[in-house]
């Protein structure tokens, strides 16, 4: 039997700012991470600004553990890898947030609990914290390589919930509109055709086989859907209409 899959805990090494605290735990419940863990918080704890940032994600903050020092909170855990874009004296594998994501969704896969370490606002994780902890995650920036607390755990919960969404790359809302039928693309042709005749733009007659052939393809490389083809099929008759009272106007 597959044991039940744990996401990562979030564990915030003495945070200094409670609003990053609360904007953490809402970067959390966005993506499916609920366990958080503070070691020696430098605010006040528990925290008013925390709850108001937390928006909506104040039962994380309720549940969050505190700590006095790493050893402590990271003993539960059999793999934790810590975020940090500052080179340490400590020899690390250094991973990718998705190479890491992945390493920890294999192991919390056998049934181990797993974490991810995160550095104050102001100094980041020591080299004893860091001694600790299994490997390194360092998440790719340009020239400014500082990240706020709250963002780099949105980076990497999204990274989490994303190892394992099936959601297909490009995608039509289904409740919206459906690719169109050969019957309902029919009815184009032969409507715009129709038209087009009237236009006399499908001219001269031994050409005509081909343009309406050229027409078809353009249309279908197009992939329109049902929603689609009722607006074309509407611009039409809205475009001939015109035409008509135009016509009307400048014969009366």
């Amino acid at each position: 039997m597959t044991p039940p899959l744990t996401a990562p805990a979030v564990i915030l090494s003495q945070p200094q700012m409670g609003e990053n605290v609360g904007a953490a735990a809402r970067a959390m419940k966005n993506f499916g991470l609920s366990e958080l863990v503070l070691i020696a918080p430098k605010c006040e704890w528990p925290n008013e600004r925390a709850q108001m940032l937390a928006s909506g994600s104040g039962d994380i903050l309720d549940a969050a553990k505190v700590y006095p020092d790493a050893a402590e909170a990271l003993a539960p855990y059999n793999l934790v890898l810590a975020t940090t874009a500052r080179g340490r004296d400590v020899v690390k594998q250094i991973h990718t947030p998705e190479a890491g994501i992945e390493r920890l969704r294999a192991a919390a896969q056998t049934g181990a609990r797993t974490a991810i370490l995160f550095g104050g606002e102001r100094a980041g994780l020591d080299n004893e914290e860091m001694s600790l902890t299994d490997a390194v995650i360092t998440i790719p920036t340009a020239e400014f390589s500082s990240l706020n607390l709250a963002q780099a755990v949105l980076l990497l919960g999204y990274e989490w919930l994303k190892s394992a969404d099936t959601t297909p790359p490009v995608r039509t809302r289904a409740s919206i509109a459906q690719p169109a039928s050969r019957f309902e693309l029919t009815g184009l042709f032969e409507h715009l055709e129709q038209e087009l005749d009237a236009a006399e733009f499908l001219f001269p007659p031994a050409k005509r086989e081909t343009m309406v052939r050229n027409i078809r393809a353009m249309i279908m490389r197009s992939g329109l859907t049902d929603q689609e083809v009722r607006t074309i099929r509407g611009m039409i008759v809205a475009l001939v209409r015109n035409k008509y009272r135009g016509s009307k106007k400048d014969n009366p």
